[in-house]
């Protein structure tokens, strides 16, 4: 039996179904980082201010639109989660250690993993239609 696509860290992508089934883990970052985000920012641990909680609901909603297959979404949240990770490192406001770079890499993988599945379907989204069979077509 063939393990599944979710949790492999390079899925292959053979069908629709296994393809929607890697998206989920963009949908999963984005859903971590919404509520870890959120979590922090309603403790007020480490000075957070309301731009955490627009933080929170942009990755929400990053979640809801790879959730409903998004390729340019795809791309933003990744985007987005480094420009989050590379600022909140220019500033001080996350420590750098070994367990935090781990949970990072796991992020970026699920981010570019969502966006491989999505182009695959943006790809993929026609039937393929031989040039011997146009003429039958038309």
């Amino acid at each position: 039996m063939r393990e599944s696509a979710f949790w492999n860290l390079w899925p292959e992508m053979e069908s629709r179904v296994s393809a929607i089934q890697v998206t989920r883990q963009g949908v999963l970052a984005a859903a971590l980082s919404c509520s870890l985000t959120a979590l922090v920012s309603a403790l007020s641990v480490g000075g957070y201010t309301l731009y955490n909680f627009l933080d929170a609901l942009i990755f929400a909603i990053v979640a809801w639109r790879i959730y409903r297959l998004s390729f340019s979404w795809s791309i933003f949240g990744f985007v987005f989660f480094l420009v989050e990770r590379i600022d909140g490192v220019m500033r001080g406001t996350i420590k750098i250690n070994l367990v935090g770079w781990i949970i990072a890499a796991a992020f970026v993988m699920c981010y570019v993993n969502s966006i491989r599945a999505t182009w695959f379907l943006r790809k993929n989204k026609e039937p393929q239609v031989e040039p011997s069979d146009k003429a039958l077509v038309s």
